[in-house]
């Protein structure tokens, strides 16, 4: 997999994990159960998981291709 398939799938990844987050926070909030401690907990991991994934996301946007140098030597 390229750098570009890969910067593709950690933005993919962390716009899924939030949008996933808001559900389970809305779902939790009619419940009533919003800050119990396993979801705070899930909550946590959620928030780094979609830190993560942004960022790594952004890194690779930012790293440009490097030309390849066709060494023209002979042996």
């Amino acid at each position: 997999m390229n750098d570009k398939a890969k910067m593709r799938l950690y933005a993919l990844t962390s716009i899924t994990c939030l949008a996933w987050l808001v559900q389970a926070m809305l779902q939790d909030r009619q419940k009533g159960q919003m800050w119990s401690g396993l979801n705070l907990i899930f909550y946590g991991c959620m928030i780094i998981v979609i830190l993560y994934t942004a960022y790594s996301a952004v890194q690779m946007w930012k790293i440009k291709e490097k030309p390849v140098k066709n060494d023209d030597r002979t042996n």
